[in-house]
């Protein structure tokens, strides 16, 4: 049984790296960005999310040093998820302001 949080937190980090300077974050800053929102999470459960979005076109992933440092940039499908103009599947609405 997947993890009932898991839409949540993808809309998460999409809207955080949307929202980042260069909209790009690191896996740690993504990883501290969800402990903020209430979501304690490995870094490998973090890497994990982050290869989701990758294969599914709404993130960039650049690996570094041995792939324990991962910068992730958001795509333009990223931005329309992240910004609620497009839904995806697996991904939670972004809460109504």
């Amino acid at each position: 049984m997947e993890n009932i949080f898991l839409p949540l937190q993808r809309i998460i980090i999409l809207q955080g790296i949307e929202q980042a300077s260069g909209r790009e974050l690191s896996n740690e800053m993504i990883q501290r960005l969800l402990k903020a929102n209430g979501h304690s999470c490995s870094i490998a459960e973090v890497n994990e999310q982050i290869n989701w979005l990758e294969n599914r076109g709404y993130v960039n992933a650049t690996r570094l040093s041995d792939y324990a440092f991962i910068i992730v940039h958001i795509t333009r499908p990223g931005i329309e998820v992240a910004a609620g103009l497009a839904r995806a599947e697996g991904i939670a609405a972004p809460p109504e302001e």
